[in-house]
């Protein structure tokens, strides 16, 4: 069996490329004799092309032909140092996709024949958003449809899908303003998450054989960096803030609640009355994580459980009223500063501040992990490695003059 790599006119003076195969091969859906496989990849030709009219069966067709110069030959056009360095890396890919073409064809797998590419990748990314959220009530999967519906005006067909789309939804979110919170721009880390989304689902369209392979090849991910500094409330702090009011009553009783027991935003939000126990005046919640998925009982203080309110039924969130929000963001700023307190503070500060005043305290940095849920002790040390550097700040405050 014999790949060529073969190339057809596209509008303004592209080529795009496909497989020619020899012998031809049949297409499993529809059972006909094929020797094409078109790429959606193209090329940019050095060739100038112009329309042409010609009949066929009584019909008035168009097709793409090379315009002449005076000798009868193709005028020839001057491409751009980016634009051969696109055609370089193209047939790169070209070359490398045709040599997994050729060890399926070798194998009988005529699959990628099968994909519907006018299909509508939307429709199936947010099936499986909505899916994500109501299972684990995930909205970074319906924030990341969200921006892919805006970088493609709502029109994302499969044939789009290609490595260099998602290298271009990758620059995208990079330069795309936040739609949530107060910043202006997204942050490493949550462009991180939206773009594993992206891929994921990419991933789980080609296990539905909506997708190739070939979509995502050679595609990396947006590393997750850790951030430097981790912001928290101090004791004195925590306690000056819980004698300020807020506007939204419900969610200073979360953030205290969180700052309690280092329960993450998801995980509180979603939080029901038949996940809160009480057994001979101790308390503690049984629940599933949001973002681990897991089984997971925690011990609380009876402080902690007096942010709770007044027990309601037992399918009743806790916290009705708390939602993720710009708005809501922007009351804890607000609450923050009327307290007096000049540090940016949102609500997953207060998880800090629960996992840095246990370890200031003395609490065993293995246990507090436990409390944090995390998989994964080496996350917990981040906390003993704030403390270690106060420590090392009240040490130099102490100077003898001599």
């Amino acid at each position: 069996m014999k790949v060529t790599i073969r190339t057809k006119p596209i509008q303004d003076n592209r080529l795009r490329l496909y497989f020619d195969f020899y012998p031809p091969i049949t297409n499993p859906n529809t059972g006909k004799a094929t020797r094409r496989d078109f790429l959606d990849l193209y090329i940019f030709s050095d060739v100038e092309y112009e329309e042409e009219k010609y009949k066929s069966n009584n019909k008035e067709l168009t097709r793409l032909v090379p315009v002449l110069n005076g000798n009868k030959q193709p005028k020839k056009l001057r491409l751009t140092p980016l634009q051969k360095q696109h055609n370089k890396q193209t047939l790169e890919l070209a070359e490398n996709i045709k040599a997994e073409r050729q060890l399926q064809l070798q194998a009988k797998d005529y699959g990628f024949l099968t994909i519907d590419r006018n299909a509508n990748f939307l429709v199936y990314f947010k099936s499986i958003a909505d899916k994500n959220k109501k299972l684990r009530d995930d909205n970074s999967f319906v924030a990341t449809y969200t921006y892919l519906d805006k970088f493609t005006n709502g029109n994302c067909m499969v044939s789009r899908i290609t490595p260099a789309f998602c290298e271009e939804f990758k620059e995208y979110l990079l330069s795309a303003k936040a739609f949530l919170g107060e910043r202006s721009y997204l942050s490493n880390n949550t462009l991180s998450v939206y773009y594993s989304n992206f891929l994921n689902i990419l991933r789980n369209a080609i296990n539905d054989k909506l997708l190739s392979e070939d979509a995502i090849k050679d595609v990396k991910r947006i590393k997750r960096v850790e951030n430097k500094q981790r912001e928290y409330l101090t004791g004195e702090e925590l306690q000056k803030l819980v004698k300020v009011p807020c506007d939204l009553p419900e969610l200073k009783n979360a953030c205290m609640f969180s700052a309690l027991t280092g329960l993450r935003w998801g995980d509180i939000e979603k939080l029901t009355w038949d996940e809160v126990f009480e057994d001979n005046g101790n308390y503690y919640i049984r629940f599933i994580t949001q973002k681990t998925d897991r089984a997971e009982t925690l011990p609380i203080s009876s402080q902690a459980f007096s942010f709770l309110g007044k027990r309601k039924m037992p399918k009743d969130r806790v916290f009705p009223r708390i939602k993720y929000s710009a708005w809501q963001s922007s009351q804890i700023v607000k609450w923050i500063k009327a307290a007096g307190i000049n540090k940016h503070i949102t609500f997953h500060c207060f998880r800090h501040t629960y996992a840095t005043l246990q370890i200031t305290l003395g609490t065993d940095i293995y246990t507090v992990s436990k409390m944090l849920g995390h998989s994964n002790i080496t996350t917990t040390q981040i906390y003993a490695k704030i403390i270690d550097g106060k420590k090392k700040e009240a040490a130099n405050k102490i100077m003898i003059q001599l």
